[in-house]
């Protein structure tokens, strides 16, 4: 079976992987030039919730003009893309192809099927996530439930949809069907409706939101009102009993997994609000049923996003020497490394990169007496250069011209000036103008300093 899948962030590259390694033909799809390239080059790694690590050569590209027809075509993207994703993905849709969703909310098989026709979208949820490593890794971390529940969009069961389950199942693949989707991914929507936001407001992570009182009573309210909307809609199933045992024990499953509306604020991205909590307030109205809280975290969601987007007001100049932006344009690395090390303070501080590579970077800061601050620990703010150094190299090595929006600083351990600091930098995953930069400083393997960085990616 030939597979293409739309969208290749985190759970794009966990089906990607999965789908592949049971021997499926996968393409995956993805904007983002800068992915595309790095997976071509190196492949797609996967850490799996039994600690093991795995290596996928997969293919990827941007042009689904060379992909041809599949037999399934997998939309994995953000709600707001569905529109421009089913459109992107009409050439590789044929008179016999499944047009499969797996995403998050509600009003996406609408979307798709307006584009394709119902009788050819199979709508499906999944409870397993992941978080993203680099642009080229993924952490997985499983997840309560199947891997998949599907069922055809309007009800009918179709040669097609037949020959899909059976292949996946004939794989070992974890797949159920239902009759009723509708019902499924309004069960889906229980936890995500109660939990996600909450995530994204409190920066909260699933095994400590739930032990957090304040925290499990705002998703008790959220749920509830979800149980009322979807009633007065006429549907129906178990869990609408307790919408809050089953939140906290999906949510329980993420652990210390950042949920993806979690990521998208921290990354400054849109949210799926839209899709979720902002749906359930359209409806109660439309039944005349109160949801103040699901209103009150919408708003509070959408200044989240605003205040993300005034970060993205980064004027754009253009003060560097020719000789830098023409090595940042043409991705000239040898050349960013020698201007980065030749500045004044990575020469004063003798940081010198031990690794370049696109997307990721290590560099080295030499103990010596010259680092103590009064307290006889490394400097700060020689700690921070390196960061800086660090993130600087693996900012600008894809091809744009990275400015810092903002960073997060995390100390952990007083550094001896008297020995080596290593600095490892990747970036984590970008999206539009927008990359999200890690460092971490450690000091003979004990870690010293963790910084988080939002970079503006400018053309």
């Amino acid at each position: 079976m030939e597979i293409a899948i739309v969208g290749a962030g985190v759970l794009g590259s966990i089906f990607g992987s999965l789908f592949a390694g049971k021997g499926f033909s996968v393409t995956l799809i993805e904007v983002l030039t800068e992915r595309v390239h790095l997976i071509e080059r190196e492949g797609l790694w996967m850490q799996w919730p039994d600690g093991s690590r795995t290596h996928e050569q997969i293919s990827i590209t941007s042009d689904v003009n060379t992909v041809g027809i599949k037999d399934v075509v997998m939309i994995a993207v953000k709600g707001y893309h569905t529109a421009s994703a089913i459109q992107s993905a009409l050439p590789m849709i044929g008179e016999e192809t499944t047009v499969l969703s797996v995403q998050n909310g509600l009003g996406n098989l609408e979307v798709i099927a307006g584009a394709v026709g119902p009788e050819r979208v199979v709508g499906g949820i999944t409870a397993h996530s992941g978080m993203p490593v680099s642009m080229n890794e993924v952490r997985y971390v499983g997840g309560l439930g199947p891997l998949l529940v599907i069922g055809p969009y309007d009800g009918v069961v179709r040669p097609g949809f037949e020959r899909m389950v059976a292949t996946f199942q004939g794989a070992g693949l974890d797949v159920h069907t239902t009759a009723d989707i509708n019902s499924v991914i309004w069960k889906k929507l229980i936890a995500n409706v109660s939990t996600n936001v909450v995530a994204a407001l409190t920066g909260l992570t699933g095994g400590t939101a739930v032990e957090h009182q304040a925290s499990v009573k705002i998703i008790e309210a959220l749920s509830r009102e979800l149980a009322q909307v979807a009633r007065a809609k006429g549907i129906d199933f178990p869990e609408l009993a307790d919408p809050l045992a089953f939140s906290l024990k999906a949510f329980a499953s993420t652990k210390d997994n950042k949920v993806s509306m979690l990521q998208d604020v921290e990354a400054g991205r849109p949210t799926e609000i839209g899709n979720l909590n902002e749906v359930i307030v359209a409806e109660g109205k439309r039944f005349n049923i109160p949801t103040p809280y699901n209103e009150a975290v919408s708003w509070l969601t959408r200044g989240v996003e605003e205040r993300n987007r005034q970060k993205l007001s980064v004027v754009e100049s253009a003060y560097e020497p020719d000789a830098v932006r023409d090595a940042i344009k043409d991705e000239d690395l040898d050349a960013l490394r020698q201007a980065l090390e030749t500045s004044p303070l990575a020469r004063a501080l003798s940081i010198h990169f031990t690794e370049f590579e696109p997307g990721r970077a290590t560099a080295k800061l030499p103990g010596t007496s010259q680092l103590p601050n009064f307290l006889g620990y490394t400097h700060t703010g020689a700690l921070f250069t390196l960061a800086e150094q660090t993130m600087a190299a693996v900012a600008n090595s894809l091809g744009h011209v990275g400015l810092p929006l903002n960073c997060d600083i995390e100390i952990m351990h007083a550094a001896d000036p008297e020995k080596d600091v290593i600095a490892t930098a990747r970036v984590i995953d970008t999206q539009g103008r927008i990359a999200r930069v890690q460092v971490e400083l450690t000091q003979e393997d004990q870690p010293v300093m963790k910084v988080s960085e939002m970079v503006f990616l400018r053309k």
